[in-house]
């Protein structure tokens, strides 16, 4: 449905919309559906209008004031994904600079890329222990502090928090999600009284993110001049500091790409708070009249450990990512967001067991611990797989059941198009077969995860199927997963000759000539009994036979389609 913003014209009038999108690319319509963009010379909200050269939206003339559909106006307008795109580009040119996280996510998977065959372990700079982010508050001259500093501490360090209505505090998310491993606390400064009074920070004809960056400045230098201890923040090994959060005091009063509209980027030019200590990656937003935790994590998902964005960063409304199932994607609610999914908890070491799937083998897996398994083809291609729960952090989830998760840490979420060569990197494979995240139908429902009589299996003949992404089989063959509960169980299917012993014989069928004979194991199903074997066919088949007429067990040796040799017990 998108998210509900008050936008305002230069006289003060005001109206509501409905946005989707990120800071560098958004579309917004009235609630009765009708997309506006501004006027660059009034400042003025208008009705859009599709430019046919440039496939971009341009205002009509019309503003928000006249009636949509007197005017009959399309609604849902939307520009092209080129135009969306380019302007996304824009903007990310304007705020300068690039964020640290995201260099040092390039250097891991370059690194990644390079490694000699599968790799079983995460990457080397897993985020684990003790990190410190710092917390800025700022007030105005003319719009003091309504929630206070204590307010905001409890909020980033208390366990146990429930103000405002959250499932415990930052610190409790990260350290629930990281089964433990991920201690993150935030040192909170005193408010600081900015400069200028808010109308100086929030000037739309100032371009985006300056004034920003100076409130960030600004309010450094009064840290600075207190003589604040930065090294007790952590670092990487350039020494920037991985965290920096700005809240300020009222609600956000400029309109999306404006002012202090809320984001998070990175400083054009690096702050030097100390000798080794220098900032960098930043987010800011506005306090408002209450603290939630989604978009908190969210960014300081970024910038501690490195997680990217999990939905379509350059354009807006075409896919959805993997949707509710993360919260470094929509993340489900304000308040109690959902987990990290199973490929970034791995990457960040956060992983309690990780099981590599073999074949003919059964293996349990537990929900709401970082309990994985996983099918690798090399260092950066794999299936991950999960057991998520509609409870405690999962809650909001979409679906309870098996999270199978296809990887290609080459890819893009930005890439929608589930080819070889455009796709996520991170893909949901979902049961339902509709594919409903790719083509933004949905950001995930009831019918996505597997296990259950609706889905009970995943291999190269299910829809969809376990093949790599250049069509390739991947091998992995699961003939069978258990109903979701706190712990399901995952069959995978035997490829060679194995041993089963104690098998009670459910059924036996031979051809007249007894060259074609078949028995129904139990647990196993059907299986030829196969030619050629020192027991041959009839002595075979006279075994399993008694052991049908008598309820005897039998011992055999059998791959996916065939029996070998059977003994009775």
């Amino acid at each position: 449905m998108g998210e509900q913003f008050t936008f305002r014209n230069p006289d003060g009038s005001e109206f509501q919309v409905r946005g989707w999108g990120n800071q560098f690319s958004a579309v917004f319509e009235t609630t009765d559906g009708y997309t506006v963009v501004p006027d660059p010379d009034s400042g003025f909200y208008h009705f859009a209008a599709l430019d046919t050269d440039s496939g971009d939206l341009v205002p009509s003339g019309e503003t928000v004031a006249a009636d949509a559909r007197a005017l009959a106006l399309p609604p849902h307008l939307r520009a092209a994904r080129s135009a969306v795109t380019a302007r996304a580009r824009t903007v990310r040119e304007e705020l300068g600079g690039e964020p640290r996280w995201q260099v040092r996510r390039r250097a891991r998977l370059a690194q990644r890329g390079a490694a000699d065959g599968p790799a079983g372990a995460p990457p080397p700079a897993a985020t684990v222990g003790d990190y410190t982010g710092l917390v800025l508050l700022v007030e105005f001259p003319d719009v003091p502090a309504t929630i206070t500093r204590n307010d905001v501490d409890n909020f980033c360090n208390q366990v146990g928090f429930t103000g405002f209505g959250n499932n415990g505090s930052a610190y409790d998310y990260f350290l629930a999600v990281s089964d433990g491993k991920l201690r993150y606390r935030n040192r909170v400064a005193a408010y600081h009284r900015a400069e200028h009074p808010r109308a100086h920070y929030t000037d739309r004809a100032i371009p985006y993110g300056t004034r920003a960056q100076e409130l960030i400045k600004e309010a450094l230098d009064h840290l600075k001049a207190s003589g604040f201890d930065f090294s007790v923040l952590s670092s990487d090994s350039g020494g920037f500091v991985h965290a920096l959060s700005l809240f300020y005091a009222g609600d956000r009063v400029n309109n999306w790409s404006e002012g202090l509209w809320p984001h998070s980027w990175a400083l054009a030019t690096p702050y030097a708070a100390s000798a080794t200590r220098t900032f960098s990656d930043y987010q800011i937003t506005d306090l408002g009249t209450r603290l939630t935790l989604r978009t908190f994590c969210h960014e300081n998902g970024h910038m501690v450990c490195d997680f990217p964005d999990l939905y379509d960063y350059d354009s807006v409304l075409v896919g959805n990512g993997v949707g509710h199932y993360c919260l470094m994607c929509f993340g489900g609610s304000d308040t109690n967001p959902v987990q990290v999914d199973a490929y970034l908890k791995n990457a960040a070491g956060w992983t309690s067991r990780l099981t590599t799937l073999t074949p003919g083998t059964t293996t349990s897996i537990a929900a709401g611990s970082n309990d994985f398994l996983v099918h690798r083809r090399s260092a950066t291609e794999y299936f991950i797989m999960e057991n998520r729960r509609q409870a405690g952090r999962d809650t909001a989830v979409p679906d309870a059941g098996l999270a199978i998760w296809h990887v290609d840490e080459t890819g893009d979420n930005s890439n929608e198009q589930m080819t070889p060569a455009l796709h996520y990197e991170l893909s949901l494979e979902q049961a339902d077969n509709r594919f409903d995240l790719e083509h933004r139908a949905n950001a995930g429902d009831s019918e996505d995860l597997h296990g259950g009589p609706a889905a009970p299996a995943f291999g190269s003949a299910t829809a969809p199927n376990s093949n790599w992404w250049d069509g390739s089989a991947s091998g992995l063959e699961i003939e069978e997963i258990s109903a979701p509960g706190a712990t399901m169980t995952v069959r995978t299917k035997a490829t060679g000759p194995q041993w089963y012993g104690d098998l009670a014989v459910d059924m036996v069928f031979a051809s007249h000539h007894s060259g074609n004979a078949w028995a129904a194991l139990a647990g196993l199903g059907w299986r030829q009994v196969r030619a050629g074997n020192p027991d041959g066919v009839t002595n075979m088949l006279a075994v399993l036979t008694e052991a049908r007429a008598n309820g005897k067990k039998v011992s055999i040796t059998a791959d996916a389609t065939s029996v070998y040799d059977a003994y009775l017990l």
